[in-house]
């Protein structure tokens, strides 16, 4: 006997409208303000910090790096500009040195036998004062000079036998560092030659006093600027004006007159060695007299009522 079973109702299936299936937009705001809520928002309502900060002492440091790194960069822009270099002193003038000598005086000689004769018995010697008093003038240019004003007494002993020049200094030189001043002269003699001096003997002995006289250096002159200003340059017309002015008023100088050129000319009242009677400064007249030996009788003074004796150098012969 077949049994059929009793079928079972068919599955209700429901198709929902095709407004249905889109998402609400509502809802998908709502979702979006809570996860910003809770993602980025309630981190720092509550305080909390999601990573690690930078400490203060690696700021402070980065800052203290970065002033370091200014400070050397200047420092060596600074260094590679060189310092400017420092003004030179002035050095300071030397004296002008004056030099006077007087004539030989023969002291002793030797005869061919090596006996010793009184100076007075010696006879001249002829040609010698030029040759020497050449070389004793040079100690105008020696480094010692400046320092040693005063008298120097110089013993020559010519042996014209050996055309040989030994130096000795006498006992009365006023100067302080004779032995300087006794090599300078000993150096400029040691090359000369005896054979033009008319001589008797083979030796003598012959004194020569030197004066050495120094004075004040003569003012350097100042260095014109590169673009004078306008009151020097009226400074300077006047100035020219003045000299002019005063050239016109100087009466001419005669040729029996002379002017002093140095800075001071010392008359004695003798030449050579006398005693120093007035000193005459730069541009003060005189009347020429007769002439020896370089030295010059001057008159000078009011209505020139003095007199004396002048080297030729210092008034310009």
């Amino acid at each position: 006997m077949l049994t059929i079973p009793a079928m079972s109702p068919r599955p209700a299936v429901q198709i929902p409208a095709p407004g249905a299936d889109r998402p609400s937009w509502l809802r998908v705001g709502l979702v979006a303000v809570v996860g910003f809520a809770v993602g980025v928002a309630w981190p720092r309502i509550a305080g909390v910090r999601l990573g690690p900060a930078a400490p203060a002492e690696a700021v402070s440091a980065v800052a203290a790096a970065r002033a370091a790194d200014a400070a050397s960069a200047a420092a060596a822009s600074a260094a590679a500009i060189p310092p400017p270099p420092p003004p030179a002193s002035a050095a300071p003038a030397a004296p002008v040195v004056t030099v006077t000598i007087g004539h030989s005086a023969v002291l002793s000689c030797k005869n061919e036998d090596g006996d010793s004769i009184k100076g007075r018995e010696c006879g001249g010697l002829a040609g010698l004062d030029p040759l020497i008093q050449t070389r004793l003038k040079r100690l105008e240019q020696a480094p010692a000079a400046s320092q040693n004003a005063g008298k120097l007494n110089v013993v020559l002993g010519l042996d014209f036998k050996n055309n040989h020049i030994s130096v000795m200094s006498g006992r009365s030189s006023t100067v302080r560092d004779v032995p300087s001043l006794k090599a300078f002269v000993a150096g400029e003699v040691r090359s000369m030659s005896l054979k033009s001096v008319d001589h008797r003997y083979d030796r003598y002995s012959v004194l020569y006093v030197v004066h050495i006289e120094t004075g004040a250096p003569a003012a350097a002159p100042e260095e014109p600027s590169a673009k004078p200003s306008a009151s020097s340059a009226s400074s300077a017309s006047s100035a020219s004006s003045a000299s002019s002015a005063s050239s016109a008023e100087t009466p001419p100088v005669a040729a029996d007159e002379a002017l002093v050129a140095w800075d001071t000319a010392i008359v004695r009242d003798a030449p050579h060695t006398g005693a120093i009677v007035a000193r005459l400064p730069r541009g003060t007249k005189v009347k020429l007299g007769a002439s020896k030996a370089g030295w010059y009788t001057i008159k000078y003074g009011p209505s020139f009522a003095s007199e004396g004796f002048v080297y030729r150098g210092a008034i310009g012969k």
